[in-house]
Formats: structure tokens, sequence, C-alpha cells
């Protein structure tokens, strides 16, 4: 057989190869970022994320992963009296979820909950101002939930047991949702930091005309107030 007809497979199989490992690597799951929604999207209606979300494990801290997403509400007394699913990784009938963001039944508090292997924990967070662009990321270790709001720490919280993660993918705004709207929801595999959170915060979603105030626009007390409460 011809010495360079082998050469050229040879190069050709190198390169095919190449290009294969390059697909893999470069794709979503491979980087550990993966964008569940884009642009603004309408907190009314329902959304099925495409993409699996895999479980975490092995990373070098353990077990970590986390989520972050632009909220704004519009009306709290939209659908009073029934919580309001952001977004959940979960099932829709929301028997599991880890994590799960809610917009509270009768008050302007978000709500985070997460399932563990001691049950689910809930964790409050009050006073959340509407009609405005907040940036909420949820940083999730095997020991603990630090909870980022505008790209300051609000809370770090210690579960009890490590998080019960599971194979469903993540769904929005299920039952109607909430008055207002979500957009930049993103898994990562990794825990977000202040650091790696400024660069996210760098784009505030707009529309056209929309001349909505952007952070930061909480006083002092609304980082100390939960903390006096004791959560």
């Amino acid at each position: 057989m011809d010495y360079a007809v082998i050469a050229l497979a040879a190069v050709a199989a190198v390169v095919t190869i190449y290009l294969v490992y390059s697909a893999i690597t470069a794709s979503p799951a491979a980087t550990g970022v993966i964008s569940i929604v884009g642009p603004i999207a309408d907190g009314r209606k329902h959304y099925d994320s495409p993409t699996q979300i895999p479980k975490s494990f092995n990373q070098a801290q353990g077990m970590t992963f986390s989520y972050a997403c632009w909220v704004k509400i519009n009306d709290f007394s939209y659908r009073y009296g029934a919580p309001k699913l952001i977004f959940t990784k979960g099932p829709i009938d929301l028997s599991v979820m880890c994590p799960a963001l809610f917009l509270d039944a009768s008050s302007n508090s978000l709500i985070v909950k997460i399932d563990t292997f001691g049950g689910t924990e809930v964790i409050p967070i009050g006073n959340i101002t509407a009609k405005k662009w907040v940036h909420v990321a949820l940083a999730i270790s095997q020991e603990s939930v630090d909870i980022y709001i505008d790209g300051n720490l609000y809370l770090h919280h210690t579960l009890t047991q490590i998080p019960k993660q599971n194979s469903e993918t993540v769904h929005t705004t299920i039952a109607g949702g909430f008055d207002g709207a979500i957009a930049g929801l993103t898994y990562y595999n990794y825990l977000l930091t202040p650091e790696s959170i400024a660069p996210i915060m760098a784009s505030v979603p707009t529309t056209g005309q929309d001349t909505t105030v952007v952070p930061p626009y909480y006083d002092q007390s609304f980082w100390l107030n939960h903390l006096s409460n004791g959560h």
C-alpha cells in the first residue's frame, strides 16, 4: 500500500479524534456551566429545560454546585396565598427539589428549599423589593448553602445533612408562576463566590424602554435584619 495514502489516513484519523474530543469538552456539561433560561422570560409561563443537569460528585471540594438568576417581581399579590415557583431542580409535582426557589405565598420574601438526606430545609430571604431586578445565587456544598443577593453574601446556612440530589431536569414557573420575569438562570458545577458573581452582575437584563433601577439599592438593614431574627 502506498505509504502516502497510509499517512493521509492516519492524519485524517487524528483530526477526527481531535474534533470529536473538542466537541465533547466544549459542551456545556463538560465546561460545568449550563444556561437554562437566557433572555428575559415571563414569570407566568412554564418552561421545562431540555438540558439534563448532571449530579455533582468528586469535585475538588466534594459535592459542589450553584444556580444563579435574575428575578423581577411586579406584583406580590398575584396568586396570593399560593407559593409561587421561580425554578426547581426536580419534578413538576414538587415532590423533590434540590434546590428550588419560590416567591412566598403571602409576603415579599423569597424561599429557598433544598432536599437533604434528613428532609427538606427551608431558608427565607425577606424583604425583596418590587419592580427591580434582583440577582440571586445559591452556592451549595455538601455542608452548607451560601445565598448571595446582588453579589453580596446574604446568608451562610449550615445543612443538617448532605443534599439529596435528583436526576430531574430544571422547571420554571409551574402552575402560573409569578407576576414578573426571570432571566439568566444558569447552573454551575462549582461554588460561586463574590469574585465569580461580579462579572455576571455586570449584565443586568433590560428591554428597549426599560428604565428599571439596577443594584445596589438595599440599605444596611436588609443585610442585618435576618441575622437579628436568628436565621
